[in-house]
């Protein structure tokens, strides 16, 4: 199971930086899903979609300036939804309207914007591949970068309204003023980070490589506690009522007391778990690599689950009283259910193919 993980993780980035000229969208890495007020965006590959949210009708689709667009990350709304950030595997940041028009361009990163940017009321903070965070205004300007000493970036960074905290893949989590990027502090994990830490209330709750999730105070990143877990944990937990929910990629799905890292309870569904689980409510929601979307009671009781064509390693969305996911090589780019796991509506590929001709001709 690590070793094929390790390849994955190895060759991501490689595979993805030639994908953009598939035939089939999705084909090579799973997509991005953003949902807010009425509208979900999916970056899927050769395009950025949006849909209305409670139809999956098509609204519109951006699909970069050239050959070489190829979007994953899920695409990040300002405070005021006024500005969309996008980032594609050639390097390159756009700001967009809601509607889908280019506001900006920012080309000055080196690889690939795996993680989805941070969108602050003052600011954009892009982190890249290679290794550098960029913090830029609202119109694509550069305000400042942080080099995090070569380590790729794959995990947006957590933001107190001072403070940014940047997790790395070379196992360090960074502390950094969010006004001038300045060090305030910095630890070794011992893992890569491959994901956005949780912040509450001043800690910070961080998934490993290390096959652990940790607890650090957010003041000065002392370690408050570690649990093992039994394998590389992805994502970070999500937080509710005290509690921690997060799976790792050996299939074990756990729920931490928040307060000292203690197991309230585990749960062995089929497949890995790589995306973090959401909480929406009172009910807890999370998908597998074998094609599960599963709904839990917060101390553990299964509600439901439902089987989906293709690889479930996106985390599930939240929005406007749905949850969405989005398939790994299946024939659905996007699918919305129900809390209770009817299924709303579905985006095929082959449709949203379609959609995409047709947008990119209307614009010839």
């Amino acid at each position: 199971m690590k070793k094929r993980w390790l390849l994955l993780m190895l060759s991501f980035v490689a595979v993805l930086a030639l994908s953009a000229c598939g035939s089939r969208l999705g084909a090579n890495s799973w997509p991005g899903v953003t949902a807010d007020h009425g509208t979900v965006y999916v970056a899927a590959g050769p395009a950025v979609y949006a849909l209305d949210a409670k139809t999956g009708a098509f609204r519109w689709a951006f699909h970069g300036e050239g050959k070489s667009f190829s979007a994953y990350a899920a695409p990040a709304l300002s405070p005021d939804r006024s500005l969309l950030v996008v980032g594609d595997y050639s390097g390159a940041l756009y700001g967009l309207t809601p509607q889908g028009d280019v506001l900006w361009k920012f080309a000055q990163a080196q690889s690939q914007y795996i993680a989805a940017p941070l969108v602050t009321k003052d600011a954009i903070y892009a982190p890249n591949a290679d290794g550098t965070l960029y913090a830029l205004d609202w119109q694509g300007k550069l305000r400042w970068t942080f080099q995090a000493h070569g380590q790729p970036l794959w995990g947006t960074p957590a933001f107190d309204g001072q403070q940014l905290y940047l997790p790395s893949l070379g196992h360090h989590l960074y502390a950094l003023n969010a006004a001038d990027g300045s060090l305030v502090w910095d630890v070794d994990l011992g893992g890569a980070l491959a994901s956005q830490p949780t912040l509450v209330k001043g800690v910070l709750y961080v998934g490993t490589f290390a096959n652990s999730v940790v607890a650090l105070n957010a003041s000065d990143g002392k370690v408050l506690w570690k649990a093992k877990t039994g394998g590389w944990v992805w994502s970070a937990p999500a937080y509710a009522n005290g509690m921690l929910y997060v799976g790792d990629i050996s299939g074990k799905f756990f729920a931490l007391r928040a307060p000292d890292g203690q197991t309230a309870w585990t749960e062995s569904p089929d497949g890995a778990i790589v995306g973090r689980p959401l909480v929406m409510d009172g009910q807890v929601y999370f998908t597998t690599e074998n094609h599960l979307l599963l709904a839990f009671t917060p101390d553990g009781k299964p509600l439901w689950q439902h089987t989906v064509q293709g690889q479930l390693y996106a985390a599930p969305v939240a929005g406007d009283g749905l949850i969405f996911v989005a398939p790994h090589k299946g024939d659905d780019l996007l699918l919305a259910f129900t809390p209770d796991g009817k299924t709303q509506w579905t985006l095929s590929v082959k449709d949203a193919e379609a959609a995409l001709k047709a947008a990119t001709g209307s614009k010839k």
